[in-house]
């Protein structure tokens, strides 16, 4: 059994064991749904960041790099400064109106906010998000499937079922909070590898007598003129995405109290900037070393 095997079986018995601890003190609806706002700042920066970079930043945004070269640091500026706004605006105050509508979901809170009593808004806001997420949910465990492929030589449709019973299964064990402890521990491996692995990438690139092509003719995907600056603005704005995602902003919601909503931003901040860098140079390195 080599070092990646043992890995990945104490990272399940790690994970099976955040299921069943969280299911003794997941007690209610708002436990469920929220982890009863008891979690604090470190816990929901790292689980906000977790949830909003997965597959994609693992997987996604190295490739692009490789492919495109440069031209993905618009990407990189804009989700970080998507963000940083994110943060900025709409954390402290979803916060706040969490506890003023006593409210534990965005459509509740929605309707709440807009004094609906048809129910309405509730109904179509989550037929939004149910609709939309079905398809999130499906690029998530298509990525699963995929790492597990490469990683273990099981076919993708096997990693996708193995992974999405995992999720699946700690997911109902212990709602919200087995989520969000689950989210620190892949929060903390996530950077740790997209700080690392282009650090190890350069190292090896430099030990051939190569060099990192930083290829400045990419930037603007070697485009001039209009269709420079439109290749530059596509990619500032993955930004725009990031104020509104339910699976994000329902972090801000769960966290102890508003006043350390300060404090998680500044983690999730030091958590984002190195971690679209280091996805980034991963492409770049990578081209080198092929």
């Amino acid at each position: 059994m080599d070092a990646v095997t043992i890995g990945f079986i104490c990272y399940l018995v790690i994970i099976l064991f955040v299921g069943f601890y969280t299911a003794r003190i997941t007690n209610n609806l708002k436990d469920f749904a929220l982890g009863g706002q008891r979690l604090g700042p470190t816990v929901i920066a790292f689980s906000e960041r977790a949830s909003g970079e997965s597959a994609w930043l693992i997987l996604g945004l190295p490739g692009a790099a490789l492919i495109a070269g440069l031209l993905e640091i618009w990407t990189v500026v804009g989700c970080i400064g998507g963000i940083i706004l994110s943060w900025l605006i709409v954390a402290y105050p979803l916060r706040l109106a969490t506890e003023k509508y006593n409210v534990i979901t965005l459509p509740e809170y929605f309707e709440k906010k807009f004094d609906d009593h048809s129910g309405m808004i509730r109904l179509i806001s989550s037929l939004i998000i149910t609709f939309f997420f079905t398809f999130y949910i499906a690029a998530q465990f298509s990525g699963a499937g995929k790492v597990l492929n490469v990683t273990f030589g099981i076919s993708q449709m096997q990693g996708m079922i193995l992974g999405a019973v995992i999720i699946v299964f700690y997911t109902l064990m212990g709602g919200f909070l087995a989520v969000a402890w689950t989210d620190l521990i892949q929060g903390i491996i996530m950077i740790g590898t997209l700080v690392i692995l282009p650090l190890v990438g350069w190292i090896e690139l430099s030990g051939t007598g190569s060099n990192l092509n930083m290829d400045w003719s990419t930037l603007y995907g070697g485009k001039t003129g209009a269709a420079a600056m439109a290749a530059a603005i596509g990619g500032l704005s993955w930004g725009l995405g990031y104020m509104g995602q339910p699976h994000l902003v329902v972090r801000y919601m769960a966290i102890d109290k508003a006043q350390n909503i300060k404090l998680s931003r500044r983690i999730a901040y030091a958590w984002a900037i190195p971690a679209f860098f280091g996805a980034m140079f991963i492409g770049l390195v990578g081209d080198g070393l092929i």
